[in-house]
């Protein structure tokens, strides 16, 4: 079939004005998601929920013809059980330890701005008083906080609304993931009739690179997550730093980000010299037992999940160097906050693969024909 002369052709036959159009119809979408992410944002953690776990479920139909739905119920009941028994077992010890600190974290002060009065003596207020204030007459201290009465009810209104949100994501999110799991082989086939023929193999090898990338990149880090969060908590309690469990749960999940848990290593040190102030210990003898031990707990840790995790379970590697992920972990917090640092190494690595498989060729066929 020979092309149109350009007179008779239609401006969707035109290949760049094509390219543009679908260009600004997916910058569209994306914008128009983003705005409603409160509406979509169950939706799209019960989508991504289900497309993790279809290998698993799509293998028990193939191999043992278990209904897709029979599946799901049973994974959703055990991760309900797991769920139910990890929070009767841990939950109460993690309360017990974040109670426990944000009781502690005025006296920390007090005992620190004591010992450092010096050092604060320069500043327009004193941590003391300030603390002071606040046990006296707290309500006094706080009415520059809230200037008036709508502000007041204003901050009343937001916290109703996040417990609110809560509570529906709760409900919402596992009545979207059964039914998303159940009917997810049924949704992928409805999208390759609406690939164009021509283009059908490449565009189909590109999603399969894509779909390696991205469930590798999640498997991978929660793995590691689950894994390094349990060794910093073994590590830390070994070393005696405070709150150990709470620290340990905390930079698990800091991990889901690379390069993130760095922070449990000053927060280790932190709570560790703040304790031993608190307690009256002798701070500059017992300096081996405030800092040293607490590293030397965080960098084997660190060296186990960089030299061992790491090379071990991410065999599908995002194929892009420290230097990239960092900037791309930077962009993505900017831009999306929690979530962009979570998701912002998959979607670069998607970026990285269709520049490989589109862009790339194109510019140099391109080189080569100048």
């Amino acid at each position: 079939m020979h092309d149109k002369p350009g007179i008779d052709r239609h401006l969707w036959e035109i290949r760049p004005i094509r390219d543009l159009f679908i260009f600004g119809v997916i910058a569209g979408l994306i914008w128009f998601f983003y705005e409603l992410r409160s509406v979509f944002f169950p939706v799209f953690i019960a989508l991504l929920f289900a497309y993790l776990v279809n290998p698993f479920v799509g293998h028990s139909f193939t191999r043992w013809s278990i209904p897709r739905p029979v599946t799901v119920g049973i994974l959703m009941f055990i991760l309900t059980l797991a769920g139910i028994g990890i929070g009767l077992w841990l939950v109460p010890l993690l309360m017990e330890q974040a109670q426990t600190l944000i009781q502690k974290i005025p006296v920390y002060v007090r005992n620190i701005s004591e010992r450092y009065q010096s050092l604060f003596s320069s500043w327009s207020f004193s941590l003391t008083d300030l603390l002071g204030r606040l046990t006296d007459d707290p309500l006094a201290t706080l009415q520059p906080l809230l200037t008036g009465t709508g502000q007041a009810f204003g901050i009343l209104g937001q916290v109703l609304g996040i417990t609110v949100n809560v509570a529906l994501y709760v409900i919402l999110i596992p009545i979207y993931f059964f039914f998303f799991a159940w009917h997810f082989e049924s949704m992928s086939r409805t999208v390759v009739p609406l690939i164009p023929i021509t283009h059908r193999p490449h565009m189909l090898h590109v999603l399969r690179r894509m779909d390696t990338a991205v469930q590798g990149f999640f498997y991978e880090r929660f793995l590691i997550a689950v894994i390094t969060g349990v060794l910093y908590a073994i590590a830390w309690a070994l070393t005696d730093v405070p709150y150990w469990f709470l620290l340990g749960v905390a930079i698990g999940l800091a991990s889901l980000v690379p390069y993130l848990s760095a922070i449990g290593w000053p927060l280790a040190v932190a709570l560790k010299y703040a304790d031993a102030v608190t307690a009256g210990q002798p701070v500059e003898a017992g300096w081996m037992a405030i800092l040293l031990w607490p590293s030397v707990a965080y960098l084997i840790v660190q060296f186990i999940e960089s030299w061992i995790l790491t090379p071990w379970l991410q065999s599908r590697s995002t194929d892009m160097s420290a230097v990239t992920i960092l900037i791309v972990v930077f962009i993505g917090g900017a831009v999306g906050g929690l979530f962009g640092l979570i998701f912002a190494i998959p979607a670069a690595a998607c970026i990285k693969i269709l520049v490989e498989e589109f862009i790339k060729p194109r510019w140099l066929q391109w080189v080569r024909e100048v």
